[in-house]
């Protein structure tokens, strides 16, 4: 099954005919838009993951600390699940209870496997919950879920939203060359993180210690 087929079972045809017609050159002309977008949304999420975060610890520590596995501003695990709530819970737009919910569960299970995978193949801890109630593993608690419950109403059903409106006023040319730009330099700085993992105090925690951050 290809990509363009499973894209468009996702997605409902009779929205795609009433929008782009129903020959295989106006699906394929929405199917690449649609897939520009949701990159667009991955780095929009990734770069407000990082925000809130070098916030976050800014507000309880006073001091810059650049969070995350890469080095440039942006959190991959944001960006997946910020695509990933758009693709499952953009149906439920209208209906803010239900993609809280779905959210919490989507948002959970993202930061439960990104948090176990950084651990056993890169063995370094990036966020650790041991200090909070109804944790599992460190990896995920009740506190964040409701976050993601929250983020994710105000991102399906406020801030994509917007988003997505200003991304199609961008002229085409534009979005290709601002696309590549991002994916180079975010590819680069994989690059650059495989080798040399962003780490250090208030970055990562010791898998062995709990609470203790690992010093530079």
């Amino acid at each position: 099954m290809t990509f363009e087929r499973i894209f468009l079972l996702t997605f409902p045809a009779t929205h795609i005919s009433l929008l782009y017609g129903n020959t295989p050159c106006m699906r394929k002309d929405y199917l690449i838009k649609s897939i520009t977008q949701y990159i667009f949304f991955f780095f929009l999420g990734a770069f407000l993951g990082y925000l809130w975060e070098v916030l976050l610890f800014y507000v309880q520590d006073g001091v810059f600390c650049n969070r995350g596995f890469l080095y440039g501003p942006w959190l991959p695990v944001y960006g997946v699940g910020a695509v990933l709530m758009l693709l499952i819970l953009r149906r439920f737009q209208k209906h803010p209870v239900k993609v809280f919910f779905l959210a919490v569960l989507l948002g959970t299970f993202v930061e439960l496997f990104i948090g176990w995978f950084l651990a056993q193949v890169f063995h370094l801890r990036y966020w650790d919950y041991h200090d909070y109630p109804l944790q599992l593993g460190g990896y995920i608690c009740l506190y964040s879920a409701l976050g993601f419950g929250i983020a994710g109403v105000l991102w399906v059903c406020v801030f994509a939203r917007i988003a997505s409106h200003l991304w199609k006023k961008m002229p085409v040319p534009l979005q290709r060359i601002f696309l590549t730009l991002l994916i180079l330099a975010f590819l680069f700085d994989c690059a650059a993180a495989l080798i040399f993992p962003n780490a250090g105090h208030n970055i990562t925690f010791s898998l062995f210690q709990t609470y203790q951050p690992v010093t530079c």
